[in-house]
């Protein structure tokens, strides 16, 4: 596999050091105008990139928030398979347009969710499938973390409304999307309350998210986000009250069960930890399955609909 990595910041890096894992993948360009050149493989610009009309199995899109809808389309015009980190888009029309454009190009377009290969949202889904919970009643889902000073730095796109899209968009998503991947409803908003506490000096969004959802199902869902925890990050939970069981997950990596209990599960689950590059290179190599034509779990964009549409509910 030949890969290309759009974007050599954090991100950018995050995903060349897991390739860098896989066996027979070769990373055949790097596309920054901000890195130093580093051999051939470096270009200075995504139009450098298209005149060189590189054979490229994929194009990893790791570039600022706001550009990823804008340099996905241009890479699927150019017939380019693409691998969009989060936030892919913005807005549903958004992702109809690079559907689209991917139909008439005939190229594939995957989502970095990673975090649908952890081993909490196996266990979870499987737990769901399975019916053991029975009717799912209630579902809290909180986050709270630390982003300050040393994240919205002065002069950069993190934090800016226009072009960071919020906390939903780039520290959450992945933690509403476990409500789509695994419970598979369709929830509207309720309630909402987006305010900022303590940034509100260094960024142009919220820092703090209170939502209410509800389910076609009738499940009703409490959430509690928040980037403005002093110091460092707390928590990250879930509780799940439901007809045949209560289910609490937390933990420093939210992978511990410290509640349990379920009829007919007389012993305590447990949930192997995997960390996020494990869950990333699982994710890489269910795309590789993909790209080669056999049977795989890869994530494509009609995969993260729910989470679109969710989110634009949210912050329209």
């Amino acid at each position: 596999m030949n890969i290309s990595i759009l974007g050599t910041g954090f991100m950018g890096k995050k995903h060349k050091a897991i390739l860098e894992q896989i066996s027979n993948v070769r990373i055949n360009a790097e596309i920054d105008s901000h890195s130093e050149p580093n051999s051939d493989i470096h270009f200075h610009s995504l139009e450098h990139f298209l005149e060189e009309k590189l054979e490229t199995d994929l194009v990893v899109v790791a570039t600022p928030n706001y550009l990823h809808f804008q340099h996905t389309k241009i890479l699927l015009e150019n017939g380019y398979n693409v691998l969009i980190e989060k936030p892919f888009v913005f807005n549903l029309e958004q992702a109809h347009v690079l559907r689209e454009t991917a139909l008439q190009n005939d190229c594939r377009v995957f989502l970095v969710m990673q975090n649908r290969f952890s081993s909490v949202t196996l266990f979870l889904s499987e737990l769901v499938e399975s019916k053991k919970l029975g009717k799912i009643y209630n579902i809290q889902l909180n986050a709270f973390w630390n982003r300050g000073e040393q994240y919205y730095i002065k002069d950069s796109w993190k934090g800016k409304k226009n072009m960071d899209g919020g906390i939903l968009y780039t520290q959450f998503s992945h933690l509403l999307d476990l409500l789509c991947c695994v419970f598979k409803d369709d929830f509207a908003v309720l309630f909402r309350d987006l305010t900022s506490f303590r940034n509100f000096n260094i960024s142009e969004i919220e820092d703090t998210a209170l939502l209410v959802l509800q389910g076609k199902t009738g499940t009703k869902v409490s959430v509690n986000f928040t980037t403005s925890v002093f110091e460092k990050n707390q928590e990250t939970s879930l509780n799940i009250i439901a007809e045949k069981g209560t289910l609490k997950i937390s933990g420093q990596y939210f992978n511990e069960i410290t509640f349990q209990h379920i009829a007919d599960c007389p012993e305590k689950f447990e949930i192997p930890s995997t960390s996020n590059e494990e869950n990333l290179k699982e994710m890489y190599l269910e795309i590789f399955k993909s790209l080669r034509g056999e049977k795989n779990n890869a994530i494509l964009l009609k995969d993260g609909l729910c989470l679109v549409d969710l989110l634009e509910k949210i912050y329209s």
